[in-house]
């Protein structure tokens, strides 16, 4: 039988996996969920982490916008929404794409280029411009980039004598 945790042993825990790695408030209360703790303890639990110095939700904001667009080239839409998920505050979110937008600068549009550039390899030469247009706009897409930048880069790769209107 599973022995149910105290508040107690969970903050102790939750020191250790907190001082590992950056988490959302949002992680934590699941985490406490998973134990067994009872959920009008959670604040109380969550305060004292982030009084400690454990937990900061604008610390996992930098941290997430940063990895997230460094390591699994992830664009600014799906950024943004994952940390809603995370229910991380509007200002925080902004204010963490805002510094890694200010950091990256040019970089955003190359990143972008690079990845579709690679996606285009990796389709079959005979599929028709119409179709490969479409599929590199929905991976694009896919990946949190904005459409218009991602329509630009392809106008790019395709020739800027490809219209997307055109069969």
């Amino acid at each position: 039988m599973k022995q149910e945790l105290t508040p107690q042993e969970a903050y102790t825990r939750l020191t250790t996996y907190c001082a590992r790695s950056e988490h959302s408030p949002e992680d934590i209360r699941r985490k406490l969920h998973t134990w067994g703790i009872p959920m009008e303890e959670a604040p109380a639990i969550i305060k004292r982490l982030e009084r400690k110095g454990f937990l900061s939700p604008e610390r996992f904001a930098r941290a997430f916008v940063r990895d997230k667009y460094r390591f699994n080239g992830w664009g600014m839409i799906l950024i943004r929404a994952e940390l809603k998920r995370h229910r991380i505050p509007s200002d925080l979110i902004d204010q963490a794409i805002d510094e890694l937008t200010e950091e990256a600068g040019d970089e955003a549009e190359e990143r972008l280029h690079a990845l579709l550039a690679s996606k285009l390899r990796s389709l079959p030469k005979s599929l028709e411009r119409r179709k490969v247009w479409e599929r590199l706009l929905r991976f694009g897409a896919y990946r949190g980039f904005p459409y218009e930048e991602v329509q630009t880069v392809i106008q790019e790769l395709l020739g800027s004598s490809y219209d997307e209107d055109e069969p």
